[in-house]
């Protein structure tokens, strides 16, 4: 089958839009959705999941696709990823349990990542074992669910820094540095040259964001270019992750946004000097 004809079932015909652009539209989403409350912004981020979790799955030893059920486990890691993200007193144990200091978590940490891949991998295996006879590239299968399952969970970062001092905050400056990253990445002349300007643009941002909240103006700058830095990365494991678009456009559009999670949260602890 030709490259057009790939392209053209791919699922919401979207892989005539670019990529880009429906990454940069889900982080003005985040933007938004963290002015609006955690719960607004934990839908956001669910949103963002599911869609991932709608990627075709890779193909097997008979080079069809494997069937690997996707939406339950990450839904349901998603939706615990988040539970504990913003209510992290469901952690703790049932009343009457004893939790030592150095355990205990807060409003805004990523310990609902570490908590949800458990339950990830569970029910992937269900999945598994509920196939009927027989169940081939079992291996396959479970290797792409708990792979994309992961990448996934990863965009809870971005609801940990929401709910960080300076969540509202740091949710736009990095959404701000997001986008900034991924046209500099799109450059095709010159490309070196362009990226090493806007990881200069990203820096003066994150100095301008830490100087504002009073902390470290070194750290916040070094925050920023992370946060493009690994949103370029996301970017370039996207168009790796399959050889055509129909496959790959759900990873290429997430990839961004999900690897950048983690650091984002590490760059609004900076930014709120912690």
């Amino acid at each position: 089958m030709s490259r057009v004809r790939e392209e053209a079932r791919s699922p919401l015909g979207l892989t005539a839009i670019a990529p880009g652009l429906v990454t940069t539209a889900f982080v003005g989403l985040l933007a938004l959705a963290a002015q609006a409350g955690a719960v607004v912004m934990a839908a956001a981020v669910l949103l963002i999941q599911l869609l991932l979790a709608s990627a075709p799955s890779a193909p097997g030893v008979s080079r069809t696709p494997v069937r690997a059920p996707k939406v339950v486990p990450i839904a349901v890691a998603g939706l615990v990823a988040a539970v504990v993200t913003m209510w992290p007193s469901t952690a703790a144990g049932a009343r009457g349990t004893t939790v030592m200091a150095g355990a205990m978590v807060e409003s805004g940490t990523l310990a609902g990542i570490g908590l949800a891949l458990p339950v990830l991998i569970l029910l992937a295996l269900i999945a598994q074992v509920r196939r009927p006879a027989p169940r081939t590239d079992v291996v396959t299968a479970l290797g792409d669910v708990v792979t994309t399952g992961f990448v996934a969970l990863l965009v809870t970062g971005w609801l940990a820094a929401a709910e960080s001092p300076v969540g509202r905050a740091a949710v736009v400056v990095a959404a701000v540095v997001t986008v900034v990253a991924l046209v500099a990445d799109r450059a095709r002349r010159a490309r070196a040259v362009v990226q090493v300007w806007a990881l200069a643009v990203c820096a003066l941002v994150g100095i301008v964001m830490a100087s504002w909240e009073g902390v470290n103006a070194v750290a916040g700058g070094v925050a920023a270019v992370a946060i493009a830095g690994s949103v370029m990365a996301g970017r370039k494991l996207g168009q790796w992750w399959r050889p055509l678009p129909p496959a790959r456009w759900p990873m290429e559009v997430v990839a961004p946004i999900a690897l950048a999670g983690p650091v984002v949260f590490v760059a609004a602890l900076l930014w709120a000097g912690i």
